[in-house]
């Protein structure tokens, strides 16, 4: 299927404490990326509340656990849109924002990641994302 990224038996691939400990440094790593960006995307919102780092990451960890029942129990397209439009309501609840900002939030975080990504690897000479366009 199109939308299935992530492998089922990546549990299976955690034998070791030392892989154990790896997954966990890059989860904190990830949610770090995701906080730092949330942030400054709910800067530009004047009415947004708890938009210090600690409460951002807070949020940041909602979202992945979220992220990771909804792919758990649903797939394809349907996870997808249930797990956007859960962000959503995390978003919207945790900082008081509306819906709609909410999703402004989320693609302009999305959007500065990309930014940072390209220039950063613009600068040191190697890609660290690719886009599907």
């Amino acid at each position: 299927m199109i939308f299935q990224i992530f492998n089922e038996d990546w549990l299976e691939s955690l034998d070791t404490l030392e892989e154990i400990l790896w997954f966990l440094l890059l989860y904190l790593i990830l949610l770090l990326v995701i906080a730092i960006f949330l942030k400054i995307a709910l800067g530009f919102f004047s009415r947004s509340t708890h938009t210090d780092l600690g409460q951002v990451f807070f949020t940041s960890f909602i979202i992945t656990i979220a992220f990771a029942l909804v792919f758990l129990f649903f797939g394809g397209l349907i996870a997808w849109i249930l797990a956007l439009v859960i962000t959503w309501i995390i978003i919207s609840v945790r900082h008081n924002v509306g819906f709609l900002s909410a999703i402004i939030v989320t693609v302009l975080a999305f959007l500065l990641y990309v930014l940072v990504a390209i220039l950063i690897g613009a600068i040191i000479g190697v890609t660290l994302i690719v886009l599907p366009f």
